[in-house]
């Protein structure tokens, strides 16, 4: 076996305390059903879970390893995730302006998945957290620490979908019994989008 149980059990118990932890992936899929539907909701998820992907994919390769090395690329990537989130903001926050979505046609589901996948990918706080997670969970008596982080990786997006969709399903609830007040769940979409961005423009370089 190519992972050793005890490890495996502790990353289990890990993973799912990370998944019910609140954080910007919580309040970013909340945003995108509010303002869409239980489909921009689950279209958000899957963004986010292919970046998560990709995230896996570079730690497992090494790649990761160099871009927190540096400073200048950590920080570009970060501005550039903030920038776009806060770009999603200025557009929920007009359509709640101009009267929410009465006005506009529904955004197709491919935007959020788009949406997700982009802040996803441009959150350099994702690829130093799989550097610093999965490796406390390898065995390096076992099989190589590349596959065994491969392994394991994938597990931390697919775990969450059970615990995702019962929250798409409660914020689309919610939303629908709020359907005469969309200018407002707009609002609500865009201080979400802006407080994230606002934060990931903060919030610096780790130590």
């Amino acid at each position: 076996m190519p992972l050793d149980p005890h490890l495996f059990l502790a990353f289990l118990v890990a993973a799912w305390v990370l998944i019910l932890t609140p954080g910007p992936d919580m309040l970013f899929v909340i945003g995108q059903t509010l303002s869409g539907g239980a489909g921009r909701g689950w279209a958000a998820l899957l963004g986010i879970g292919t970046g998560a992907l990709v995230h896996v994919a570079l730690a497992v390769s090494g790649i990761a390893a160099l871009l927190a090395a540096s400073p200048a690329l950590f920080d570009a990537l970060r501005i550039a995730g903030a920038l776009y989130l806060l770009w999603l903001a200025f557009g929920a926050l007009r359509s709640a302006w101009r009267g929410g979505h009465a006005l506009r046609p529904a955004a197709p589901a491919r935007m959020a998945f788009r949406d997700g996948l982009v802040t996803n990918l441009t959150n350099p706080k994702v690829v130093l957290f799989f550097l610093a997670f999965l490796p406390q969970f390898v065995d390096p008596g076992r099989a190589p620490a590349w596959l065994q982080m491969a392994l394991l990786g994938p597990l931390v997006p697919l775990m969450g979908v059970p615990f995702y969709g019962l929250l798409i399903a409660g914020a689309d609830r919610a939303a629908a019994r709020l359907s005469a007040f969309s200018r407002w769940l707009d609002g609500l979409a865009g201080l979400l989008f802006l407080g994230l961005g606002l934060r990931l423009l903060v919030s610096g370089r780790p130590a």
